[in-house]
């Protein structure tokens, strides 16, 4: 109970962070393929959070996440997880995938791992979207903005079924990758889900744009496959952190394209500071 209480305290500790950062450092700004409307609505900060979590939670989502926990939980609790990760290891592993996926975590070296670190990932999705506090029609801000708001709405139950899965890494326990509800946190990559994000926005913002679109999705499993490789996560655990990181992307441009733009900026004035926000539709 004690362990459960820790990893608790720290991933919510993280998600208070990432709302404040981007509650007052950064601007944030959703920008649609589309034709803007010619009339404006106010719209808060809360209210498209608000909204990115309704769409997230929708009676859809869950059942395709149903669906996607469904198949996991079966290669989870049988011995595919384990014959993928035995075959992988004896027969795929090299001295040169190694360097690819990690290398010893050198930052400097941009590995597959590395964008799978949110302590980096994060900061630098929010820095791109203060870029809007200077420009509000850029695709860095607009990246910076997406990525930012599907790690809000994406994270916390991302971490929530890690602990609900309560699966282990390879050669942790010997239970491996079986679920035993809230003995461990590792049923779900949180490398896989962070390393998604970025690259599937990029992809959901250049969709008509194949040579740019599919290479995205190339990429958006690079963080994944350096948890496979390193033998740090089963296959089923990479598989549900891509596939909520992608229900977490896709409810971001769904939200966008119904409301046909949303801005967030920071507002400073005499008597204090704040947050202003519009929706166009």
């Amino acid at each position: 109970m004690v362990v459960i209480q820790n990893i608790v305290k720290n991933k919510l500790s993280l998600t208070f962070i990432t709302f404040f950062l981007c509650a007052n450092i950064t601007s944030i700004q959703a920008v649609l393929a589309v034709e803007e409307a010619t009339t404006s609505k106010p719209a808060s900060l809360s209210s498209i959070i608000s909204d990115d979590y309704s769409s997230y939670f929708s009676h859809d989502r869950m059942l395709r996440m149903g669906i996607a926990f469904g198949l996991g939980g079966i290669a989870a609790n049988t011995n595919i997880d384990m014959n993928i990760r035995n075959g992988y290891q004896d027969r795929v592993r090299t001295a040169k995938t190694n360097i690819w996926s990690n290398d010893n975590d050198n930052i400097f070296s941009f590995n597959a791992k590395f964008f799978g670190e949110g302590k980096y990932m994060i900061p630098v999705a929010l820095l791109a979207a203060s870029v809007n506090y200077i420009d509000t029609d850029t695709p860095i801000g607009s990246w910076g903005a997406n990525t930012s708001r599907a790690f809000i709405v994406g994270l916390p139950p991302m971490w929530a079924m890690q602990i609900a899965t309560g699966a282990s890494r390879p050669g942790e326990t010997p239970q491996g990758s079986v679920w035993r509800p809230f003995k461990d946190d590792n049923g779900v990559s949180g490398h896989s889900f962070v390393g998604t994000v970025p690259f599937l926005t990029i992809a959901a913002m250049n969709a008509d744009n194949p040579y740019i679109k599919y290479p995205a999705y190339l990429a958006s499993a690079a963080a994944g496959w350096s948890r496979i490789n390193d033998d740090k996560h089963f296959f089923s655990q990479v598989v549900l952190g891509w596939y909520m990181a992608y229900e977490a992307v896709d409810t971001v441009f769904e939200n966008n394209h119904q409301k046909k733009g949303i801005t967030l900026a920071p507002m400073v004035g005499i008597d204090g500071f704040g947050l202003i926000a519009s929706g166009k539709w």
